[in-house]
C-alpha cells in the first residue's frame, strides 16, 4: 500500500518550518483537521511487521493525504508524501504511516540511540495529550526507514533545547514502543527508483505520563500531527502555515477517541 508521488517537501527541528497539509475538509485554511479514532474490535490484533495489511488498518482513522506544510495544499512536487492511520485499544496507541518516496535515505549506524532522523528520511508523530494546543507537556516520536527511533518529551514549545546539536527536549524519555518498517526500494542507493516505505508503531499508553488520563476516555480530544520528513523538511497532516516549526501544537490536528 504505497502512494504515487511526483517530486520536493518542509522542517522539523529548525525554528521556522513552513509547509501546510492538504486537508480533505472544506473548512478555512487556518482551521486544523480532525478525525475520530475508534478502537480495535474485540479480539482483534495488529501484528507489528510494517505491512499495515490487517483489516484493522482499513478501518483505522485516516490522517491524510499529507500536504505542503507551508501552504496546506496538495503538492505534486513533494519529495516525500503519504498518510498516517491511527487506532487503539486499552493498552496501546497504534500509528501507521504509508510514505511515498523515490530515494529513501537511511545513513545512520545500526542501533543508534536517538539519532537526528529528521536530517534524512523519517516519519514523525507529535502528541499533545491535553488537547488544548498550548505546547505544554507534549511528545515527539520518529521512526525512520531503518527502524531507528528518536523519541523525546518537551515541557514547552521546543523546550528544553540544548542548542544546534541538542539535546532536544528530554531525550532520556522513552516511548517504549514496538515498531517495524517495510521498505519498497533500496536504502541509500541513488541509482534506483524507490516506491516508498511503511511504518507501524505500537506505543503503550503508560508512556504518556503527563497525560490526564490513559487510555483516553470516550470523547477525549488529543492534539496530534503526523509528518513524512526528508532532510529537515516535510509534508504533514495539518499544515503549519509559517506559524512556527513542526512543534507548533496550536497547528496540530484534533484526534477524538471514541468507542462507536
Amino acid at each position: 500500500m504505497l502512494l504515487a508521488l511526483s517530486a520536493p517537501l518542509g522542517c522539523g527541528q529548525c525554528e521556522s518550518a513552513p509547509t501546510p497539509t492538504a486537508s480533505a475538509s472544506a473548512k478555512p485554511l487556518e482551521s486544523v483537521p480532525s478525525l475520530v479514532a475508534r478502537p480495535l474490535l474485540e479480539g482483534e490484533t495488529i501484528q507489528i511487521d510494517g505491512a499495515l495489511d490487517e483489516p484493522a488498518w482499513s478501518r483505522a482513522a485516516n490522517a491524510g493525504p499529507f500536504v505542503n506544510v507551508s501552504t496546506g495544499q496538495h503538492d505534486p512536487n513533494l519529495d516525500a508524501g503519504g498518510l498516517a492511520k491511527i487506532t487503539w485499544d486499552g493498552r496501546f496507541l497504534y500509528v501507521g504511516f504509508v510514505v511515498a518516496e523515490r530515494d529513501i535515505q537511511g545513513g545512520f549506524p545500526d542501533g543508534a540511540i536517538d539519532p537526528h532522523l529528521w536530517e534524512r528520511d523519517t516519519t514523525e508523530v507529535m502528541i499533545d495529550p491535553d488537547g488544548d494546543g498550548d505546547n505544554k507537556d507534549y511528545y515527539e516520536i520518529q521512526v525512520s526507514p531503518q527502524n531507528l527511533v528518536f523519541d523525546s518529551r518537551f515541557d514547552d514549545y521546543n523546550l528544553p533545547h540544548g542548542g544546534d546539536h541538542g539535546p532536544f527536549g528530554h531525550e532520556d524519555w522513552s516511548a517504549g514502543l514496538t515498531s517495524a518498517v517495510k521498505v519498497e526500494g533500496t536504502l541509500d542507493d541513488v541509482s534506483d527508483r524507490d516506491r516508498g516505505y511503511s511504518v507501524e508503531m505500537k506505543i503503550p499508553w503508560r508512556a504518556f505520563s503527563k497525560a490526564k488520563q490513559t487510555p483516553p476516555t470516550p470523547g477525549a480530544e488529543w492534539r496530534m500531527n503526523f509528518y513524512a520528513m526528508k532532510e529537515n523538511d516535510g509534508a504533514s497532516w495539518s499544515p503549519i502555515l509559517g506559524q512556527g516549526n513542526f512543534h507548533k501544537a496550536s497547528r496540530f490536528g484534533r484526534v477524538v477517541f471514541d468507542t462507536q
